[in-house]
């Protein structure tokens, strides 16, 4: 089953203005361009090497995706960061996600099975981080490429495109707070634990391991980033841990 388009590997030369989105996008997901911060086309032009028309571009097609905001007459920013549209970003992004496995798993075959068990294979391969803390750009794309995978066979394209979405925003706050500080974790474990509930069909379980990855992860960096803080939480901000299934009515 195909993962969402942002990942899978071109069959054709890139577009000029694809080029420059890509690239753009990824300066704002790894904090090259700070949030909140504005972005002046005449600023950016010699160093993406093009003109300001396929900035102009790139710039309105982030914003469709909530990376880039458009200020009226003014130009662009890059999106600022908050603790309330993390904590909404992640609750949407569990719904989605467990939505679309609870489809994948019901509607995978044999050859998606593979898919992931491969997608798990070549990310254990890879180290999330150097022993100084510095990304590792390989793990990074085989983590956006697993979970893409994992969700790959749902044969839904409106859910695979707004996981992308909300995948890369979220992502967008794990790599920020990482300059702050990282807490323990297994990562490994847990995307082998999901991985076994998922090729078990155990739907029930595996969606509850993946609400929790993502909550896991969202806590983490409202842990480690000093901006989105808080001194307490109120009790409906606090994200769920495991998946509630809606009951039957009567």
């Amino acid at each position: 089953m195909a993962a969402p388009s942002r990942i899978r590997v071109p069959v054709s030369e890139p577009t000029l203005a694809s080029t420059v989105v890509d690239r753009l996008r990824a300066d704002i997901l790894q904090g090259g361009l700070a949030p909140g911060e504005k972005l002046r086309l005449e600023h950016l032009a010699p160093r993406y090497g093009v003109g300001r028309t396929p900035l102009r571009e790139a710039c309105c097609r982030l914003a469709s995706e909530g990376l880039v905001t458009i200020e009226d007459q003014r130009g662009f920013r890059v999106a600022p960061i908050s603790r309330a549209d993390l904590l909404d970003l992640t609750r949407t992004r569990q719904q989605i996600e467990t939505l679309a496995l609870r489809g994948a798993i019901a509607q995978g075959d044999i050859t998606w099975e593979g898919e992931v068990t491969a997608a798990l294979h070549r990310l254990q391969r890879r180290a999330p981080a150097s022993g100084s803390g510095v990304l590792d750009d390989t793990w990074e794309l085989e983590h956006a490429r697993f979970h893409a995978t994992l969700l790959s066979a749902c044969q839904s394209p409106w859910l695979l495109k707004f996981h992308a979405m909300l995948f890369d925003q979220t992502e967008r706050y794990r790599r920020l707070s990482l300059a702050h500080g990282k807490a323990g974790r297994n990562v490994e474990d847990e995307h082998a634990a999901l991985v076994k509930a998922t090729l078990d069909r155990d739907a029930e379980r595996a969606c509850a391991l993946l609400t929790e990855h993502i909550a896991k992860t969202t806590e983490r960096v409202l842990a480690s980033h000093p901006g989105l803080r808080a001194v307490s939480v109120p009790a409906q901000k606090t994200l769920p841990t495991k998946t509630r299934r809606p009951r039957a009515r009567d």
